[in-house]
């Protein structure tokens, strides 16, 4: 028998033998008292990544989400399970033989273990599935997952009993003490929680651990955790009140934690398994042996002991070895093989070819000629890479392996049968010798099977595939040349099932109208006028959903099945037009999207329709990140193409005037320069201050962030400078109408279109805006396309005067810690005038999310910080209003490495954004003057107009405000009054209240719910908003106060609910302890914060003294039937105890 020829990934044993999964797709059994392997499976067509062993029968799972059954004794494949998409993660098999399996799909599936039959679909969790645990006394099942929550399921009815909720971050792990109903859950947040499995309460949250909490277990009245802080937490389950006591037990991160009796065994990073005594906390032994993190312990008996670590080395230890150290190195038996980086379970970050073992090349075969290609790719980009084309729609290098659209299948070789066999190629790792073909007829058939059932419509057709050549693929050509077939074939399905597609039609469309919360005979959604979103363009690859969540952090779309067996749009989790959602329009959604549904708000047409017309002086500014991206519409590098060049096509494409938007940039440093000492220098100044030159960061805050608006930079971006100077400095210096200039600015930026729209950069007076139009770097690649420019035709062409000369720092505009680099420089001039001391300030450069850094600025320390990326911003802002968040100046841009990376620039994947800085930073260097204080024409611009920086023309030009954004509610003007005459003639002393905050008019169409409940038995009932309630303090005199309130995006009150919570904060200890009262959420497990605001109102009473009369409801958007599946059990308990104890008072 041969040895593993790739990575271990999974081990488990019974007595006798150890059954270890690879990446090399077997799964091989060894015997544990000789250390040989005796049995070989060909197991899977992908990465095996996890075995379960239950009554003699072997459980394997792999990548593409396969799932097999062995026997163990004959070495024979039982049955296979087909239903997940991706990748497996988390596999559980109960006494009762039902399998349990956990995906990066974010589904949970039962299954029959003996037949492999579907049995059950738990469709609940939003993000990777971390871990299962079954309880067949309970018939419950729970698991956890990335979105930050656990479920707890009835196994047969699939549906949910409790969701737990309350970690602020990934949960690692998880164990279930049956005996005592506890559910004990570890999380990247850094806490444990224990909760009660009847109640679904939190106990209690166990603190200490410095980073992220990834292992634990109990023993008696004890509970273990494992941090990556590389300490042990003991915490005594009888004083949970007191702190743990911790042991320094790893020089690294703690991977795994395994009890034996009353032996407790670590592994970590610092390559060791550490054996601890629980009768004295003490150490006992120290394996040392492997050559990289421990990441899994198996103990199969009292006298054997089984490691596996990252270089998928495993290890044999006699129990022996406790007390004899010495005889180490001679027991351990090593089956040295390639290392491997997923680690089963625990590391749930998924990123293609993560493999890790250096550059190492293998030996392929694809249609018959031989390769060498890089291991860690996968088919896909194996083929790519030698120039073998192969389509692929829901595929992206930077979200990983989807596997939806099946357009990627190819065939390879089965090693045993020596047959082909189909496989996506997305999804597939390769492997020494591995024989391919791409291009057969069975795979040409499938191809168009998956074209067919796509339900790609013919009009969307040549849209779908000229965004494919433009996006990450190189595919096209192919589909193309299948198209028709594909389009016969589904017409001939048409013809067999009209009626059924008639039928599918009318749901679709209805369903659609739902879901966007208006009736519309369109299905394109550009109201924003920054993006467009085409549901009918949709083909379901979800790529959408992941970047805006997993990127962006945003979690404005989600993925929605329907009833019939269809592909459906992804839609706004809320269901609104996006110009009412929580979209920041920073368009990366439009980067990742591969069949055109979502692109930006194109207004290129009208553009060349007035270019024609000549009617208006119409002028180009061209941003600076936009000059080193242009290069990449001709298939060039970033930065090949030089500033003059893309002058010249901006003059060809028609523009009178080609102006700098660099020139603003320079401007925007001395004003946001000025202000920063301003701040710095006056004590009653706001501080930190933060950078406002991103659309998408200000749409952010006005959003999700209204109380930062005073830290903003009062400074407009270099867009609305630049216009503000077209209209107001230069119409009056070449005597031109301002509404006679049509401005047009070329943006890496989406949100730029946005931008342009509020009211603060119009006039006043005639309501012209400053900024008439912008267009992304992808526009002017249209405009360039059907314009025939070629490179042949660019020469060196010089921008127009005098908005035309920039410096080195605002070419640095481009990158993420560019502004902040750039107002360095010159803040310390206007402060010394002496040049910054450090010209290039490498701690802000680079592409990493959030950077940080102290300097000492003329006798100050001077705490900065950089953030890019809306995922890197939630989590640099969590602790906001904390002693630790202490910052005087904060550069943040939405999109990740800053404008390079800009929702607007050409479509590519992650392994361009370095070339684009670099290029960035080589103009930089290569300026005569890099500091912005030293351009000649700013400094004939404040001698000519502005007078000074931050003076009051530039103030008036240059400066702006910024407002919370007013999203649309339900809550008509007069609701105060219709209450008030409702409410006429009733006190505390003959009727009940129910007090509701709401911000869309749901949570107040509940609590009309709840009255209309009430009616039925007792008619004398006030209702209405939190704030328009007295005080708090008249609680006191109430009988019955039912509580109602939504929580507001992640974790805020409704505005018609804030006043009144900060008045009750206020109330003593006590003060309304004779007051009954019970309460009702509305929330979404999409947020962290999930039903924060009744949860504190629930947690003050408490505090105040009042009595509880029943559990709080906490209903959840995201469940199947909405906020229904809880509000409606939650009344009938209502109508029980209120006909019970409460009918005769208000008769």
């Amino acid at each position: 028998m041969k040895e593993h020829t790739k990575s271990v990934k999974s081990i488990v044993s019974d007595e006798k033998y150890l059954y270890s999964a690879s990446a090399d797709k077997t799964i091989r059994v060894w015997s544990i008292n000789s250390g040989y392997c005796v049995k070989h499976f060909e197991a899977h067509q992908a990465p095996v990544e996890s075995l379960v062993l239950q009554n003699g029968v072997l459980f394997s799972c792999d990548s593409a989400g396969e799932i097999k059954s062995w026997d163990v004794h004959k070495q024979r494949n039982i049955n296979s399970f087909f239903g997940h998409t991706q990748r497996i993660t988390a596999m559980g098999v109960d006494k009762n033989d039902r399998l349990f399996s956990g995906s990066s799909d974010c589904s949970v599936k039962l299954w029959n273990a003996h037949d492999g039959t579907l049995k059950q679909n738990f469709s609940g969790h939003t993000d990777i599935i971390t871990k299962l645990i079954s309880n067949t006394r309970l018939n419950t099942l729970f698991s956890s997952s990335v979105d930050q929550s656990v479920i707890e399921w009835d196994i047969e009815t699939g549906t949910k009993k409790q969701v737990f909720n309350g970690h602020a971050d990934w949960i690692f792990c998880m164990e279930h003490d049956e005996d005592k109903g506890i559910l004990y859950t570890g999380s990247k947040d850094k806490t444990i929680k224990l909760w009660d499995t009847k109640t679904g309460n939190n106990i209690h949250t166990l603190f200490g651990h410095e980073y992220a909490v990834v292992d634990l277990c109990f023993y008696k009245n004890f509970l273990y955790t494992g941090s990556w802080d590389g300490r042990i937490g003991i915490n005594n389950l009888r004083k949970i009140k007191k702190m743990p006591v911790f042991i320094d037990a790893h020089e690294g991160k703690i991977r795994c934690l395994q009890r034996y009796d009353n032996l407790l065994y670590s592994g970590g990073n610092d390559q060791t398994i550490r054996v601890w005594s629980l009768q004295n906390n003490k150490c006992k032994t120290v394996f040392k042996g492997h050559n990289a993190p421990v990441h899994e312990i198996i103990i199969p008996n009292q006298n054997i002991t089984i490691s596996c670590a990252k270089e998928a080395t495993i290890c044999r230890w006699p129990s022996s070895m406790i007390l004899k150290q010495k005889s180490q190195q001679k027991m351990k038996k090593l089956l040295k093989k390639e290392s491997h980086l997923i680690e089963m379970n625990r590391n749930h970050s998924y990123e293609l070819g993560s493999k890790a073992g250096g550059n190492k090349e293998v030996n392929i075969i694809i249609n018959g000629q031989q390769f060498k290609v890089n291991s860690k790719l996968n088919i896909l980009e194996a083929c790519r890479q030698v120039g073998f084309e192969i389509a692929a729609l829901c595929y992206h290098p930077s979200l990983g392996p989807v596997g939806t659209c099946r357009c990627c299948v190819v065939e390879i070789k089965n090693k045993k049968t020596s047959n082909f066999q189909s496989a996506c190629s997305c999804a597939t790792d390769i492997w020494e010798g591995l024989e391919i073909s791409t291009d057969s007829p069975s795979i040409r058939k499938q191809l168009m099977s998956s074209l067919a059932d796509l339900r790609l419509k013919q009009k969307n057709r040549k849209l779908i595939m000229k965004m494919v050549g433009n996006h990450d693929t190189r595919g096209n050509s192919r589909l193309n040349k299948y198209i028709g077939k594909a389009e016969k074939r589904l017409k001939f399905k048409q013809q067999m099932q009209k009626q059924q597609n008639e039928d599918f039609d009318e749901e679709v469309e209805s369903l659609l109208e739902d879901l966007i919360g208006k009736v519309s005979n369109k299905f394109v959604d550009n109201s924003n006028h920054a993006i467009q979103v085409d549901h009918t363009k949709c083909i379901d690859c979800t790529r959408c959903v992941k970047v805006c969540s997993n990127i962006q952090g945003m979690n404005v779309y989600s993925s929605v099945a329907t009833l019939t067996d269809s592909l459906m749009p992804a839609f706004n989790t809320k269901g609104l037009f996006l110009n009412e959602s929580m979209c920041i329009a920073c368009g990366q959604c439009s980067l990742y999207c591969p069949s055109g549904a979502i692109t930006e708000y194109d207004q290129t047409k009208n553009l060349e329709a007035l270019l024609k017309t000549r009617k208006k002086l119409v002028i180009a500014g061209i941003a600076p990140s936009c000059r080193l991206t242009m290069a990449e519409l001709f298939g060039l590098q970033p930065g090949d193409l030089t500033t003059g060049q893309c002058v010249h096509i901006l003059r060809l494409l028609g523009f009178h005037k080609v102006f700098d938007v660099q020139f603003t940039a320079d401007l925007t440093i001395m004003e946001e320069g000025t202000e920063l000492l301003h701040r710095l220098t006056d004590p009653k100044a706001t501080l930190p201050m933060f950078t406002s030159c991103c659309p998408g960061w200000i749409n952010m805050v006005e959003k999700q962030y209204p109380k930062l608006i005073p830290h903003l930079s009062s400074c407009r971006s270099p867009q609305q400078m630049f216009g503000s100077i077209i209209k107001n400095y230069y119409a009056r210096k070449v005597r031109v109408l301002p509404q006679n200039i049509f401005c047009v600015t070329v943006m890496p930026c989406t949100a730029k279109k946005q931008e342009l729209l509020r009211p603060q950069f119009q006039n006043p007076k005639t309501k012209f805006k400053d900024v008439d139009l912008s267009l992304t770097v992808r526009e002017i690649g249209r405009m360039i396309k059907r314009r025939g420019i070629g490179l042949s035709q660019l020469e060196e062409r010089d921008f127009d005067n005098p908005l035309g000369s920039s410096t080195g720092s605002a070419q640095l505009f481009a990158s993420s810690g560019g502004v902040m680099e750039a107002a360095l420089r010159s803040a310390y001039w206007l402060k010394t005038s002496e040049a910054f001391p450090k010209l290039e300030f490498k701690p802000v450069r680079g592409l990493e999310g959030i950077k940080e850094s102290s300097l000492d600025f003329d006798g100050r320390q001077l705490k900065i910080a950089v953030v890019s990326g809306g995922k890197n911003i939630h989590k640099f802002l969590e602790p906001w209003g904390t002693t630790s968040f202490n910052y005087d100046f904060i550069e943040i841009m939405a999109c990740p490495g800053g404008c390079i990376g800009g929702g607007g620039q050409p479509r590519s994947n992650k392994k361009i954004l370095p070339l684009r800085i670099q290029s960035c930073y080589n103009r930089e260097k290569a300026q005569s003057t890099r500091s912005s204080h030293e351009n000649p024409q700013i400094k004939k611009l404040y001698a000519d107009w502005l007078k000074k920086p931050h003076g009051k023309i530039a103030i008036k030009f240059l400066h702006t405000t910024y407002s919370p954004f007013q999203f649309q509610t339900d809550l008509s003007s007069n609701t105060k009054s219709k209450y008030n005459e409702r409410n006429r003639g009733l006190n505390p002393k003959n009727s009940l209240l129910i007090l509701f905050g709401s911000q869309t008019g749901t949570a107040q169409n509940v609590a009309e719910k709840i009255t209309q409940a009430i009616n039925k038995i007792g008619k004398k009932i006030r209702i209405m908003e939190m704030n328009e309630y007295e005080h708090p303090i008249n609680l006191k005199d109430e009988k019955l106060v039912i509580f109602v309130s939504s929580t507001f995006w992640d974790g805020s009150f409704p505005e018609n609910a804030i006043n009144f919570y900060n008045q009750l904060k206020n109330l003593q200890p006590m003060s309304l302890n004779k007051l009954q009262y019970c309460a009702f959420g509305l929330g979404s497990t999409s947020y962290t914060k999930f039903n924060n605001a009744i949860k504190l109102i629930d947690s003050k009473l408490k505090e105040l003294g009042a009595k509880e009369i029943m559990k709080v409801g906490l209903s959840n958007r995201e469940d199947k039937n909405g906020y229904a599946t809880t509000l409606n059990p939650w009344l009938k308990t209502l109508h029980r105890i209120f006909r019970k104890n409460f009918r005769r008072q208000w008769k």
